[in-house]
């Protein structure tokens, strides 16, 4: 029976709903990334969360109704401070993770707050005592209220003193370089909000809760309203299971098969870029041309039918995925046509921060353009004298903090219509408010705040320029003469939040800008003028684009490439001129990722060259267009200099003759030596079985984890390996205690000798240990099978054979060369959430007794991102025991000295981890 009876959810405050989480005890609430491992969350363990932050707030002095400050990544700590806030009495202020010092201060002195809870790496406000993220689960205090319901007496009283009236949250919408605007929402906005969808929930939760875990992804941010809306107040309502996620498409299809979700609440632009990524997993041009066509064809089907349609084409998002939810922007027609033709339910909400924030959720079997759904229950909407959306309920702000409050009616800027059937239809905007692609609302008035006073700016108009589910932020400049656009630009994007910043720009030619009586700047006139000739009506669009990217790239990829920049031309290819290995190209995405926010494609990347990389980065700067991808094909040509490390490729003496090492001496030269579509026999290969090799993509042997193979194996390592190692490598092992430094699993770092390396690591460990090492194995060898280049059907079923035998022997993991290097750090991240440790060897390749070379900089990627910790190890002898040429080892003795476990902080520099990791284990050495 539910806790609560019919219609009571619409005068329950949100901090009374707080206890009702105690009924879903140890079900997972939230799931969420660190590096590339996943961590976990119950309902218990939040619960016993929110209570802490309440106890510790109550042990601050915190006062009835007084501000409190909330900042940092969007994880369940954040989500803990947000609820503990509102059970211990107070009001919170969430801010943006990216909120800067400035704007910050600014809010705190606002509102006045005394208490801000954030992670410790963020700086207080002037008079403002920081309460660390998870600083509650170690506070005595904080235990004892977090114990239990009878522990804590305190925390159902302070709920119980919280009025439906009293204020729960501050949002701030604006910008860091206006006034701040606060919307203030009190408890009883938030519950008239969500009560009509609870009620509708409560229904069917007799037959929801047996099913037990509901898995669901979101890369909406938490300081918004509609992200606490789908990831905070209605999943805990219903005991889902949230995945928060970064909003990139390779990490939500990496989470949605890893955590088997049903669906995904996201915004447009995400979903856009989703759509594309899933086609091109389809396969080359005329793959996804075949698949738009049957989606045409298909298009007024059933969705039951065309979810059996079209199951293969689902199948990156995983076998139960049904639902998208889209909000926070319009979602363009054509993004929305391709996932209901893939069988996928697509929900559309409507609604601001001013409203708690939802006004209309679409219904998903009743699909229609621009359709948002009819209000939901409790609130009206109406159309103005102008066309402009107005909405009144319970659920509506009375007002903005330190200012009159609102009248009867809302204006949501929205112009509109409303069909027969009282469904919304959006058509566009009348207020001077940028809606981003990415659902944020950007104030006009911020953005030119940000371009007053730099030297050369005389003036600055902003608005948004269309884009395909939204609009990007444009300036138009006035200029003193000589003055550089893209310098001015550039810095004053310095001063702005990542959604303010502009990404386009028309210098403006004439005297002036178009302005009404009273010298305000026509942007409506401004903007038409813009948009119609970009230049041609009285302006002059400026060719050059924000031009960071250029330097900035090429010295991301000189310093990896340890190469001068001078040398870098526009043909330079990262993997066949610079001979980039694969942890090389790790650095290199991360490094994009980071500066630029651009994520490449995987199989892209091993054959772009620096000039395409540098158009990408424009293009992510710029917001507009779509720059030309690389195009080329996987480079065909001989293997690089330097290699990645082949760690698990072949150990003979765990299983000899290893099928990695016989390919190893029966094909000096990787498979794509041959040229391509040649076979060894001369016969050229079809093109259409080497389009299908080539779409292949990497394969991770998750099989090899499942019990019959693992028993298996562990019957090879302990009766056949370890004594092999011990009777011909006779080794001396040292510092194996300092493993008892930190738990496992860890990740292995060693210098490289021989193939004899990975056998002697996994024999001399604890027997606790033995059976939980996964090698990184090169794909030199089996270019083929992994689909780095084309080759015939038996070059592929050769090479299917041998790499599946090393896998199953020594439980190795691919780590390529070329492309997919993304998917094998992810990979590498699952293992160790299964409990097993890492080996990789960062020099990439076998050399001679005595010496070491530099480690490859993608190892520092590896460290930091793993979140585990890094153990170096030195490795003697090996190469005397099994030299390259041979198959069967010789007697000699070795030694394996094991260092102190390493740790390494999530924001640390990969270069400055790499150059830590070699000097550790060069102090191993002898």
């Amino acid at each position: 029976m539910s806790p609560h009876p019919e219609g009571a959810t619409a005068t329950l405050p949100i901090a009374a709903r707080i206890e009702r989480l105690a009924t879903f005890g140890d079900r997972r609430a939230y799931l969420w990334r660190d590096g590339v491992r996943w961590r976990t969350r119950t309902y218990a363990e939040l619960l016993a969360g929110i209570r802490g932050v309440a106890a510790v707030l109550r042990a601050q002095g915190l006062k009835p109704k007084e501000p409190v400050l909330v900042q940092g990544p969007d994880e369940p700590d954040w989500i803990e401070g947000l609820l503990g806030i509102f059970l211990a009495g107070g009001v919170a202020v969430p801010l943006e993770a990216a909120t800067a010092d400035p704007f910050r201060d600014k809010i705190a002195a606002t509102v006045g707050a005394r208490l801000i809870l954030t992670p410790a790496e963020i700086a207080p406000p002037p008079g403002v005592r920081r309460i660390d993220f998870g600083s509650w689960r170690s506070s005595a205090s904080a235990r004892g209220a977090a114990a239990g319901r009878d522990a804590a007496p305190g925390a159902a009283a302070a709920a119980a003193t919280v009025s439906l009236q009293d204020t729960a949250e501050i949002v701030f919408t604006s910008g860091t370089t206006g006034e701040p605007k606060g919307v203030v929402l009190t408890h009883e906005n938030l519950a008239a909000d969500f009560a009509p969808l609870e009620e509708g929930y409560r229904h069917y939760e007799r037959l929801a809760r047996p099913l037990g875990e509901f898995p669901v992804l979101s890369t909406l941010p938490l300081s918004h309203m509609f992200g606490q809306a789908m990831n905070v107040f209605l999943p805990l309502y219903m005991g889902l299971t949230v995945a928060l996620v970064a909003p990139r498409p390779r990490d939500v299809l990496d989470a949605a098969t890893r955590v088997k979700a049903w669906g995904l609440f996201s915004v447009p632009r995400l979903l856009e870029i989703l759509a594309a990524e899933i086609r091109r997993e389809a396969g080359d041009a005329r793959a996804q041309e075949r698949l738009d066509a049957r989606l045409e064809e298909h298009a007024g089907a059933p969705f039951w039918m065309q979810r059996l349609l079209f199951r293969r084409s689902r199948r990156p998002l995983g076998w139960r995925f049904t639902v998208v939810v889209s909000g926070g922007a319009a979602l363009a027609d054509p993004v929305r046509e391709f996932y209901e033709r893939l069988g996928i339910l697509v929900v559309q909400g409507y609604g601001l921060t001013e409203t708690a924030p939802i006004v209309s959720i679409s219904n998903p079997f009743k699909r229609g353009k621009g359709n948002v759904g009819r209000a939901l229950k409790g609130q009206e909407v109406r159309l103005g004298p102008d066309g402009e959306i107005q909405v009144r309920g319970r659920n509506v702000t009375a007002g903005y903090f330190g200012k009159e409050e609102s009248g009867e009616w809302f204006g949501t800027g929205d112009i509109g219509e409303i069909d027969a059937q009282g469904r919304i239809l959006i058509k566009g905007r009348i207020k001077d408010v940028i809606v981003t692609p990415e659902g944020e609302n950007v104030y006009a008035t911020d953005v030119e705040a940000a371009f007053h006073g730099l030297p050369g700016a005389r003036d600055a108009a902003v608005f948004g320029l269309p884009h395909a589910t939204g609009e990007q932020v444009h300036a138009a400049l006035l200029l003193a003469p000589g003055a550089d656009a893209a310098a001015i630009v550039s810095e004053a994007n310095a001063r702005l939040l990542p959604k303010q910043k502009v990404r386009d720009w028309t210098v403006w030619t004439e005297g002036d800008f178009p302005r009404t009586s009273t010298g305000k700047v026509k942007r409506a006139a401004l903007r038409q003028s813009v948009i119609a000739g970009r230049g041609t009506e009285g302006g002059k669009s400026d060719p050059a684009r924000p031009p960071a990217a250029a330097g900035g790239v090429r010295r991301l990829v000189a310093r990896i490439g340890r190469v001068a920049p001078d040398r870098l031309q526009d043909s330079t290819r990262l993997v066949e001129d610079l001979g980039l290995a694969s942890l090389d190209l790790v650095e290199v995405a991360a490094g994009l990722e980071e500066e630029f926010g651009l994520t490449m494609a995987e199989d892209r990347m091993a054959s772009a060259t620096v000039g395409e990389l540098e158009q990408q980065a424009r293009a992510a700067l710029g917001g507009g267009g779509t720059a030309p991808a690389p195009g080329r094909a996987p480079a065909t040509g001989p293997a690089p200099v330097t290699a990645p490390a082949p760690a698990g490729a072949a150990a003979p003496a765990a299983a000899p003759p290893s099928p990695s090492r016989a390919v190893a001496h029966a094909d000096a030269a990787p498979a794509g030596t041959e040229g391509e579509g040649a076979s060894r026999n001369g016969r050229p290969a079809t093109a259409a079985w080497s389009a299908q090799v080539m779409r292949g993509a990497l394969r991770m042997p998750r099989w090899a984890r499942s019990w019959p193979f693992h028993v298996n194996r562990r019957l090879v390592e302990e009766t056949l390996q370890r004594p092999i190692v011990h009777v011909w490598g006779r080794p001396e092992v040292l510092g194996r205690e300092r493993l008892e430094g930190a738990a496992p699993p860890y990740l292995f770092v060693a210098n490289h000798h021989s193939y004899f390396d990975t056998a002697l690591l996994r024999s001399t460990l604890p027997l606790s240990m033995r059976g939980r090492i996964a090698p990184a194995m090169t794909t030199r060898y089996h270019r083929v099978w992994f689909g780095e280049t084309p080759g015939t059907r038996g070059r592929y079923l050769l090479e299917g054979l041998q790499a599946s035998l090393t896998e199953f022997f020594f439980h190795a993991f691919p780590l390529p060369e070329t492309a997919g290097f993304r998917r094998s750090l992810v990979y590498a991240g699952e293992l160790m959430d299964a409990g097993f440790s890492i080996l990789i060897f960062p020099e990439g390749r076998h050399v001679p007794e005595g010496t070491m070379e530099r480690f490859r900089g993608g190892i520092g990627v590896f460290a930091r991102d793993l979140r585990a910790p890094v153990v170096p190890v030195h490795v003697r002898g090996t190469h005397f025991v099994l030299p390259d040429e041979r198959y069967w080892p010789m007697f000699h003795p070795t030694r394996i000295v094991y260092g102190a476990p390493l740790s390494f902080a999530a924001e640390a520099d990969p270069t400055e981890v790499t150059e830590r990791l070699e000097a550790e284990v060069r102090k191993l050495e002898p």
